[in-house]
């Protein structure tokens, strides 16, 4: 639960003009990668980079005085893997060789008058290859509608590897949206999260676990990743996308299409028959026309 207060901490102070673009960032165990971060054009005194694991608490990474060349890095990450480019406006962290430790959010942040305000995050995502456990997200058949409820399933198996503990399993959400932040629920919040259960056999572990998101909004869009820690390890689901129908969609169902057909032909058929009357009429007054012209002649022949 204290992950989920933390996230909703950030996003409360995150608005300091500290632009982090990569909500979620994916590569390879092992990789190169690089975190980047682009600061607001005021005045401050202090850079540094703050992580959070998955589960733990936010722990500091460097500290660099504005804009000068000398990064101060806290223990634990003085093993050069870690260095900072330093621009101006920028302060974006790279991490050679990366190592499942390095699985976590990451955090820019700056110092000014005394306060310290951090930038949205950036979960880093490691996929390792070759292992045991899987992780398997099963998509929605449907497009969504808002204010339906949804329910989001991983499926959770593990081959050929026992170890004791259970496994914790947390949800995160790439937003389309990079004004939100990716949102992780933590598996000790039971209201939004629910174990259905494990199967055993002689060689293979296989469990469910869900997500319900109740009356959707526009603001659930996205796609959802499961991340599951068991036996040492992290695994990630391969998500699932929610995505909403629009008004123009819905409105292309066959009933509607049906509907629309028969009002079109209706109206043809109604402008039909009131051009057909107005040629009738027009061919009866023509006669009218006639007729009085003929009366009209034969008069003027009758008079002296």
């Amino acid at each position: 639960m204290s992950t989920v207060l933390f996230f909703a901490f950030v996003c409360c102070i995150g608005a300091h003009n500290i632009e982090q673009p990569k909500r979620l960032q994916t590569s390879k165990l092992g990789d190169d990668v690089t975190i980047e971060c682009y600061l607001p054009n005021t005045d401050f005194n202090n850079m540094m980079w703050y992580k959070q694991g998955i589960g733990m608490k936010l722990q500091a990474i460097s500290k660099t005085y504005i804009y000068m060349t000398d990064v101060e890095f806290v223990d634990g990450n003085t093993d050069g893997r870690y260095n900072v480019t330093i621009e101006k406006g920028i302060y974006h962290l790279h991490i050679s060789l990366t190592k499942k430790e390095d699985i976590a959010t990451y955090f820019c942040g700056v110092v000014t008058l005394g306060e310290l305000y951090f930038g949205p995050g950036t979960f880093l995502m490691l996929h390792e290859e070759h292992t045991a456990t899987t992780a398997l997200q099963e998509p929605i058949s449907d497009k969504a509608h808002i204010g339906n409820n949804i329910t989001l399933v991983c499926r959770v198996q593990t081959v050929d590897e026992k170890c004791a503990g259970a496994h914790h399993v947390y949800w995160f959400r790439e937003a389309a949206d990079e004004s939100h932040p990716a949102i992780i629920y933590a598996d000790e919040d039971m209201k939004k999260q629910h174990e259905e259960g494990c199967e055993d056999d002689s060689t293979t572990q296989i469990c469910i676990y869900t997500l319900t998101k109740w009356n959707l909004s526009l603001s659930d869009a996205g796609t959802y990743y499961c991340a599951v820690l068991a036996c040492g390890k992290i695994v990630f689901g391969n998500g699932t996308h929610l995505e909403f129908i629009t008004d123009s969609e819905s409105t292309a169902t066959p009933l509607f299409l049906i509907l629309a057909s028969s009002n079109i032909i209706s109206m043809i058929i109604m402008i039909l028959l009131v051009a057909v009357r107005c040629k009738d009429q027009g061919r009866s007054s023509d006669l009218v026309i006639k007729r009085h012209l003929k009366v009209l002649s034969r008069l003027e022949i009758q008079m002296p």
